[in-house]
């Protein structure tokens, strides 16, 4: 670590007896999307489009969100190569970044069993906010420049209609569904299942599942934006990486928020340029909290895989963050006039420098008492890791 990185840690950091102080720098009204996360969950699960901007406060990264290979294909050997070269079979990227999502499950599916390595877990999302809308038209306009007909639906398209021609005076977002996969590695699939999301033949759809209780949650996915050109050319997400929801009911009238988060490595051999091992990057979740009430995070490990510990040990970024070896960790919030204490719950806390946690962009509403801000977690890990993180 170079000294100038080392003083900046030190001058950015100060720590307490049981943990680290951060200070607040904002004073600032509340931002309107922030003041939702104090409604009740029952309330926020009647609006999609307030469940979608509060899911769309979440801040997700990569070590390798920059891609440097525009297209994939099916690894069939020879086959896979001839189908790819010549009749351009394959997955087209619609950016060399990997993007974010936003939106609500309309529709979601899994394989029945393993074909060629892929055993895609699927949600279709709709989009009630337009700078993820506007995108997915991107898409649909490259899918009907290009044209491709589908030889194994019983339905073609019209490219002369709706989504590839539109009045945006009169836009149903029913016709612009973003495909989103991924295949998990397959010596996880059935810990995801119990732990985490639906992924088992016959094992239920989202409403049976305890992590979502919702068959239309609104969720946030990560990952490379593509067309699906081995069928239509329509778009997708494909592999998302990251996957986070805010679990909501209609019958939750709880205002204690609960994330679940994941960062899986796509399990199939297809798309090995899109989706690397060991999976490295970090995640930051909102919060917002009265002053005057006691403020409590729980974190709960799920299904993970081993971690890569050096990755984050060397990073000037989070290598004086705190970690999850601890059963509590209590960090201070300190602000012109106040000190408020936040304790941190490891439910199952494990040894290890792959993981590290820090808290962000603190702000202090002086008229409603509101202190707001993230949560924010680093994690270099081999496959998967995924969790519940719980505000209460």
């Amino acid at each position: 670590m170079k000294t100038a990185q080392f003083i900046a840690i030190l001058l950015s950091l100060s720590f307490s007896l049981n943990g680290q102080t951060y200070q607040i720098s904002n004073y600032k009204e509340t931002e309107a999307v922030f003041k939702y996360l104090l409604l009740p969950n029952n309330e926020i699960s009647k609006n999609d489009t307030i469940t979608e901007q509060i899911v769309d406060l979440v801040i997700p990264v990569l070590s390798d969100s920059i891609i440097d290979r525009k297209k994939q294909h099916h690894k069939l050997g020879p086959l896979g190569w001839f189908i790819h070269a010549f009749g351009g079979f394959n997955w087209r990227a619609m950016s060399l970044k990997k993007e974010k999502f936003v939106g609500t499950v309309v529709r979601q599916s899994r394989s029945g069993e393993e074909q060629f390595t892929e055993y895609d877990i699927n949600y279709d999302l709709n989009f009630h906010l337009k700078k993820y809308l506007y995108r997915v038209f991107d898409a649909y306009d490259r899918q009907g420049k290009i044209s491709r007909y589908d030889v194994t639906s019983k339905k073609q398209h019209n490219y002369k209609s709706s989504p590839f021609v539109r009045d945006t005076n009169q836009i149903n977002i029913r016709d612009y569904r973003l495909h989103c996969e991924l295949t998990p590695e397959r010596e996880f699939r059935a810990p995801l299942n119990y732990l985490f999301f639906p992924t088992l033949p016959g094992g239920g759809g989202l409403q049976g599942h305890p992590n979502f209780e919702n068959d239309n949650p609104s969720i946030g996915l990560y990952g490379t934006f593509c067309l699906d050109c081995n069928h239509s050319c329509h778009p997708e997400i494909h592999p998302y990486e990251w996957i986070w929801w805010l679990k909501t009911n209609e019958s939750n009238i709880s205002t204690e928020k609960e994330w679940f988060i994941g960062l899986l490595h796509e399990g199939s051999n297809r798309l090995k340029k899109w989706s690397t091992n060991p999976m490295t990057g970090n995640i930051c979740i909102p919060f917002a909290f009265n002053e005057a009430s006691a403020f409590v995070i729980d974190i709960e490990h799920l299904v993970m895989n081993q971690f890569l510990e050096e990755g984050l040990k060397t990073s000037a970024e989070t290598a004086s963050k705190f970690g999850p070896s601890q059963k509590q960790q209590i960090v201070t919030v300190e602000g012109r006039d106040f000190s408020k204490t936040i304790a941190i719950n490891f439910i199952n806390p494990i040894k290890t420098e792959g993981l590290k946690y820090w808290i962000s962009q603190l702000n202090y509403d002086p008229q409603t008492k509101v202190i707001s801000g993230y949560l924010n977690y680093a994690v270099s890990v081999m496959d998967l890791y995924t969790c519940r993180i719980r505000f209460r």
